[in-house]
């Protein structure tokens, strides 16, 4: 072999190694969704995923970073991009050594609107030293719902403001499962549906609203159970307070809670938060 083909094996030998080096010295980043399919007002759960493959520190967040954490979501085409509306870090702030690896849940709905209906694609990108590094694209869909029942409260000392509660079934991992829509008017205020376990559909859910305060939810989730949920819906809250299972539905809906709108003194209140708040 002449040294000029030696020459430009060697060169060519170097740039193969070069490039498997660098190939090497990556990010993986990743995303995985919760589900495939969310109803309207569910939280939108994701994973986020990063091993720092190279050989420099990453620092996310902090004045003094020069690395970030990007989530990027579009609905309904390429470039219909949605910004953000919560300027918060979606990830906090934190930092990856050589070899590390890092995981985050996050309910994306908390940064992005992702109310109205439709597709969505979401992926994650990490910057550092001036390159991108991306996740595959997910896509998701926000779904309305089959809806199966409803009620309305009205309050007493908030006269102006009306609070919809809509049941709605979807099929999800091999069950229907029934969830509990909540919206206020006026303002179109959503709440976070809640997501009540798998249903029975040939006996439909009751829906029972007290004037204090009081919802509650039975439905069939088995041939021989059902399930009871009960929440305190105030005009500045929704809580989850009591979820159990139950032989008879017809006692369910029985109970009737004191008044909620200032007529407990403050003791009775923090003694009675003590134990509606344990969810």
């Amino acid at each position: 072999m002449s040294v000029a083909k030696r020459s430009g094996f060697w060169v060519l030998v170097c740039a193969v190694l070069s490039a498997g080096m660098a190939a090497a010295q990556q990010m993986d980043v990743s995303i995985t969704l919760a589900y495939n399919n969310f109803l309207v007002g569910e939280p939108v759960l994701v994973q986020f995923e990063v091993l720092n493959a190279t050989r420099d520190p990453i620092k996310i967040g902090g004045t003094d970073s020069k690395d970030a954490l990007l989530v990027e979501i579009t609905k309904g085409g390429q470039y219909n991009d949605i910004k953000p509306f919560n300027s918060a870090p979606i990830a906090g702030v934190f930092q990856l050594d050589p070899g590390q690896s890092f995981q985050h849940k996050v309910e994306l709905d908390k940064w992005f609107s992702l109310i109205q209906e439709g597709k969505y694609v979401v992926r994650l990108v990490i910057v550092h030293g001036g390159m991108r590094y991306e996740s595959s694209k997910k896509s998701f869909d926000v779904v309305p719902g089959i809806p199966v029942g409803n009620g309305v409260q009205m309050f007493v000392k908030a006269q102006e403001l009306k609070r919809l509660f809509k049941l709605v079934y979807w099929y999800r991992n091999e069950a229907d499962r029934l969830f509990l829509q909540i919206q206020d008017e006026p303002g179109s205020r959503i709440w976070d549906t809640i997501d009540l376990g798998t249903v029975m559909r040939v006996s439909p859910p009751k829906l029972d609203i007290s004037p204090e305060g009081e919802v509650t939810v039975v439905h069939r989730s088995t041939q021989d159970a059902f399930i009871r949920t009960v929440l305190w819906s105030l005009p500045n809250s929704v809580e989850v307070v009591e979820r159990n299972s139950i032989l008879d539905p017809d006692i369910s809906a029985s109970q009737r809670v004191k008044s909620l709108y200032g007529e407990m003194s403050e003791e009775e209140k923090t003694e009675k938060k003590s134990w509606w708040k344990f969810w």
